[in-house]
């Protein structure tokens, strides 16, 4: 398994490939690979998705992913 945290300013869903997998700002645990992040609705944020090949990973050192708030 591997480890991502989701930045994002508030307390906010994550959907990775479109499931809804845990929370922004706290480390979440995924299968290798390439995926797709995203916040939901409403679409406050950018990007408004974002791809990220998720490999090599560890709970002290996880893949960040940041959303900015519009």
């Amino acid at each position: 398994m591997e480890n991502v945290i989701i930045k994002y300013p508030e307390t906010r869903t994550v959907f990775i490939d479109g499931e809804d997998t845990g929370m922004t700002n706290t480390i979440l645990r995924i299968e290798a690979g390439s995926h797709t992040f995203d916040l939901g609705e409403p679409k406050n944020y950018k990007p408004s998705s974002r791809k990220r090949k998720v490999k090599g990973t560890s709970p002290v050192k996880p893949i960040e992913v940041i959303f900015e708030k519009v």
